[in-house]
């Protein structure tokens, strides 16, 4: 038996009880549904990535800030100088919170606890946060922070150039969709002319 799947829901449609012309219309509306829910999963998918080079990017701003607090001349396996509480507000709290919003699992820093905001922290009541290699800390050296910041700099292009994919596919399926709509309405236009014409000879 000849059926037209449906697309979110409709169920299957016997074309065989249909007249032609309904029945093209069908299978015409059923594309156009296709591609309308494909359209609307890569536009997602490019709003999603576009969410995480923004949120690797201001890891990257965080991880600046941080370089930036070394001196010109600082050894790969320096800290921090005179680290303490504000420097925990200013560098490693933001740097953390920041990693955490990326969903970030590894950036090669030590084994040593680091702090989030309390509003971050699974109890929301506590700063502190379980020790990985991405967590941010008093004792992280010039060295894992230049390399952290080596490694989010090339997430981003990787998302940046995936992003360039994404909008050409986005591009396609759109096009695609219009003409789909298009083909749906001239197909419609011609559907009622003709039965126009039709009950027009018969007066």
């Amino acid at each position: 038996m000849s059926s037209v799947n449906g697309i979110g829901g409709v169920s299957s449609v016997n074309i065989q009880s249909m007249d032609l012309e309904t029945a093209l219309m069908m299978v015409q509306q059923q594309r156009t549904q296709l591609l309308d829910a494909q359209l609307n999963s890569q536009i997602q998918g490019v709003q999603n990535r576009n969410d995480q080079i923004s949120k690797l990017n201001n890891v990257l701003s965080s991880l600046n800030a941080a370089q930036a607090a070394f001196p010109g001349d600082a050894k790969p396996d320096a800290t921090i100088k005179d680290w303490n509480d504000d420097k925990v507000h200013q560098i490693e709290i933001p740097i953390n919170d920041a990693i955490q919003q990326a969903g970030l699992a590894d950036l090669g820093f030590g084994s040593s606890a680091g702090q989030t905001s309390a509003q971050n922290y699974r109890d929301g009541t506590a700063g502190t946060l379980p020790s990985g290699s991405n967590v941010m800390k008093g004792s992280t050296t010039k060295a894992q922070i230049d390399a952290a910041i080596a490694k989010v700099k090339g997430q981003i292009d990787s998302l940046g150039n995936s992003q360039q994919m994404d909008m050409l596919r986005l591009q396609s399926l759109t096009n695609k969709r219009n003409e789909a709509f298009d083909v749906m309405t001239n197909f419609v236009k011609k559907m009622q002319e003709s039965r126009s014409s039709i009950i027009g000879n018969m007066r």
